[in-house]
């Protein structure tokens, strides 16, 4: 009995989970029956939806974490294309730049996350306003100091060819892009559910005064979010820049709203203190099926926008429902 208790708690803790995966199979089989050579009967539209759903994945790494504990990061598209701009830049299209371009370029990005967590946890910025401001000064930055034509034409936006291979090559047909997401989705679920670190986010996202009062460090822990959160969105930057072939102004624009749908979608609450990064997976591979499924069925580019949006809006609904009802 204590069994099916446990796996029934467990159920009911992550339904949302498991509805989201439930309903990408649905959406999937839809587009099989509705278009036969397309979803399960093509395995090149089921690798291009892999492949689609790992990079809204992998730019919705950080955004997890930072929705977890409670915050928000809108900075996530220019912190994107300013890593991927300056990456290209480094490097020049050579393999043998990496060695230090990658670390300068990762390192600039957690930077750009530190001051972010000093800006929420000690001067009491909202995470929106704080971020937003970031996003802006970030855009300034690399768009007015000469970068307007990067990753149009030339050798500055060009990605070394070890990048392209990462992003884009495969083992035995499988993927290195894929498997880049499976072992970071292991790395940040252990760090979720496995670290002290990691339950400190759920705590301080939860109620961050109750954590102060019980002895958590929330200053030191929700900067320690945000710059993990700018490292993530740096390797996003990098690994995009290789998926696309060349880096680019604006190149993160399109997933700060995925990144976020992701991740509530998934079973994450906006209010903070819930979600798992299986759960954003879901979401994610539930998104790319969505994707593909509107243009299938002919339907005009506004009406998929529409319907885009109102999916979001009822994933953030469910969630925030749920959340209070709980509380």
């Amino acid at each position: 009995m204590s069994a099916i208790s446990s796996i029934r708690k467990f159920v009911d803790q992550n339904r949302s989970t498991f509805l989201c995966y439930v309903a990408m199979l649905a959406l999937l089989t839809a587009v099989s029956i509705l278009r036969p050579g397309f979803g399960f009967g093509d395995p090149k539209h089921l690798r291009a939806l892999l492949l689609q759903a790992s990079v809204i994945g992998l730019v919705s790494l950080g955004q997890t974490l930072v929705i977890i504990s409670g915050g928000a990061d809108l900075s996530l598209p220019w912190t994107v294309a300013g890593t991927a701009v300056m990456m290209t830049i480094f490097t020049q299209g050579q393999d043998e730049k990496m060695i230090w371009a990658i670390p300068v370029v990762l390192a600039g990005a957690s930077l750009i996350g530190l001051i972010n967590g000093l800006g929420v946890a000690y001067l009491g910025i909202a995470p929106m306003v704080m971020t937003l401001a970031t996003n802006n000064i970030l855009l300034g930055l690399v768009a007015g100091i000469g970068m307007g034509g990067v990753g149009t034409m030339g050798q500055y936006g060009q990605p070394p060819p070890f990048v392209v291979k990462l992003a884009t090559g495969t083992i035995g047909g499988f993927p290195y892009l894929v498997i880049i997401m499976v072992v970071l989705a292991a790395l940040v679920t252990i760090l979720l559910s496995h670290t002290g670190f990691g339950r400190r986010i759920y705590v301080i996202g939860t109620n961050p005064t109750v954590a102060r009062y019980s002895g958590v460090d929330v200053r030191g822990s929700t900067i320690g979010v945000y710059t993990l959160n700018g490292f993530l969105c740096g390797l996003a930057g990098i690994i995009m820049t290789g998926k696309f072939g060349r880096a680019y102004l604006g190149m993160g624009d399109p997933y700060l709203f995925v990144s976020f749908a992701a991740v509530i979608i998934g079973g994450a609450s906006i209010l903070g203190g819930s979600g798992s990064y299986v759960g954003t997976l879901g979401g994610a591979m539930l998104l790319a099926v969505l994707l593909s499924l509107l243009p299938v069925l002919n339907m005009p580019r506004s009406v998929q926008l529409i319907i885009y949006g109102l999916v979001v809006l009822f994933a953030v609904f469910f969630a925030t429902h749920r959340s209070t009802r709980r509380a």
